[in-house]
């Protein structure tokens, strides 16, 4: 039987009228973590921002570049993928989740999963 290491989770939201979450402790740094995407409208790509601190400046995501790449290329998770949960790679403790269209009718709650294996 294989253990299943400590997972925690978190809920943020988007207000209305705004593209970001507020900033998000995740409480460390973890192997694993999952960022649940709402149903949004058509349109809304999502960016995931990092920081050293939660009042610190927050910067875009971006991938590595690898031997296909000659520069690293932003982390975006396209408008036609919603109500669902993708793997985000980062280590980092403060995370923002920003999305390139304002919620209108009503604010949206986004789900973190994170463990650590």
């Amino acid at each position: 039987m294989s253990t299943i290491g400590p997972v925690k989770a978190f809920t943020v939201t988007m207000s209305t009228g705004t593209t970001s979450t507020s900033a998000i402790d995740l409480g460390g740094s973890f192997g694993k973590i999952m960022v649940g995407i709402p149903t949004m409208a058509s349109g809304t790509d999502h960016y995931f921002k990092i920081s050293d601190s939660e009042s610190g400046t927050f910067r875009r995501l971006y991938h590595a570049n690898d031997v296909d790449t000659a520069k690293p290329t932003v982390v975006v998770v396209d408008s036609s993928v919603t109500n669902c949960y993708v793997p985000v790679n980062l280590s980092a403790q403060f995370l923002k989740i920003e999305a390139t269209t304002a919620a209108t009718a009503a604010a949206h709650t986004y789900k973190i999963i994170c463990g650590v294996n």
